[in-house]
């Protein structure tokens, strides 16, 4: 199914599937293994805590849950850092330069069958569970006569990275139309570079994320459909990870920064909010913001959906086996 991805992009591959822009940064370097403690002007002693990031404004939650006080709350210093790049997340996390750090699920299940130890601890997105209101796009120019599913048959698509979910649920989608994949040729282009790709010909269609299936409506491209609600309904997406020997050795740190996080995902209904925190730490201005589909925020694991995905993961060719979801999942 085209190729597997290197092992340095098993580690994390999330720029694929969550509402990016480019981020300004919200950065420091006060964590360093959640083992020291800064002090408060009260006089509260805090537990650093640093948090690997991509430039997403997915992460409107983590950065709205800072901002409150949540993580504070809960006794917990927590900072930001942009990863030099996904791939480099998983190291950092296993090297404890960062205490967790964003992800998605088919890198960390891939990472887990490279024996690399790390393990989920939270939720973060999921795909839409509605047709009509998901994050993610098929996009093809208005003339294309390209209108669902059925019309997929021996196109070129453009995907940020081969072997990863956007092909597997695309494959998934082809399977249940009956049509033949060899047939369909998959492209790796960087997101930015897509819709004007889309639009000079070079492929029939792009699979985005937002902000860019926005962008590329308003220069005229259509959406076809939602690669991820197609394959899974509410398929889980965006997650935070941690190493399992860090796990192992601070459970009362890792579990008070889950019921911190579980807050601030629980604060994402306040719409506003979150277009607020994504303006404040993030270079989308607030017209953009106001106008791309926001996130679908949710701490719960749903297990049942990641079997799902492991089967339709193992049955393309992503992963070699179907994963071991009491390993893969981090629970105290």
């Amino acid at each position: 199914m085209g190729r597997k991805p290197t092992t340095a992009l098993l580690c994390a591959l999330l720029a694929l599937v969550v509402v990016t822009a480019a981020c300004g940064g919200d950065d420091d370097d006060s964590a360093d293994g959640g083992t020291d403690t800064t002090e408060t002007t009260a006089g509260e002693e805090l537990t650093p805590i640093k948090v690997g990031i991509l430039p997403l404004a997915g992460l409107a939650p983590l950065y709205y849950g800072i901002e409150q006080g949540y993580f504070a709350d809960e006794g917990l210093d927590v900072t930001t850092e942009i990863g030099q790049g996904g791939a480099q997340l998983a190291p950092a996390v296993l090297n404890n330069d960062y205490q967790f750090a964003v992800g998605e699920y088919l890198s960390i299940m891939q990472a887990r069958e490279n024996n690399v130890g790390i393990q989920v601890v939270s939720n973060l997105t999921n795909a839409a569970d509605g047709p009509d209101q998901g994050i993610n796009a098929l996009l093809a120019k208005a003339d294309s006569g390209i209108e669902g599913p059925a019309d997929l048959a021996g196109k070129t698509i453009a995907l940020n990275g081969l072997g990863g979910m956007e092909e597997v649920a695309v494959r998934a989608i082809l399977d249940e139309e009956g049509i033949d994949a060899s047939g369909v040729e998959f492209v790796e282009i960087p997101f930015p570079d897509m819709n004007a790709a889309v639009e000079a010909g070079e492929v029939d269609l792009a699979a985005q994320p937002e902000p860019f299936v926005t962008l590329g409506e308003q220069a005229g491209l259509v959406n076809v459909l939602d690669p991820f609600y197609e394959a899974i309904p509410g398929m889980p997406l965006g997650l935070f990870f941690g190493s399992e020997e860090w796990l192992a050795d601070n459970p009362d740190l890792a579990e008070a920064f889950v019921r911190a996080l579980d807050r601030s995902i629980e604060a994402s209904s306040d719409t506003e909010a979150m277009k607020e925190a994504i303006v404040a730490n993030t270079d989308t201005d607030a017209e953009l913001a106001d106008e791309i589909a926001l996130d679908h925020w949710v701490s719960e694991i749903d297990r049942d959906k990641l079997t799902t995905m492991g089967e339709l993961a193992t049955r393309y060719g992503a992963l070699e086996e179907e994963p071991n979801l009491d390993e893969l999942i981090w629970t105290g």
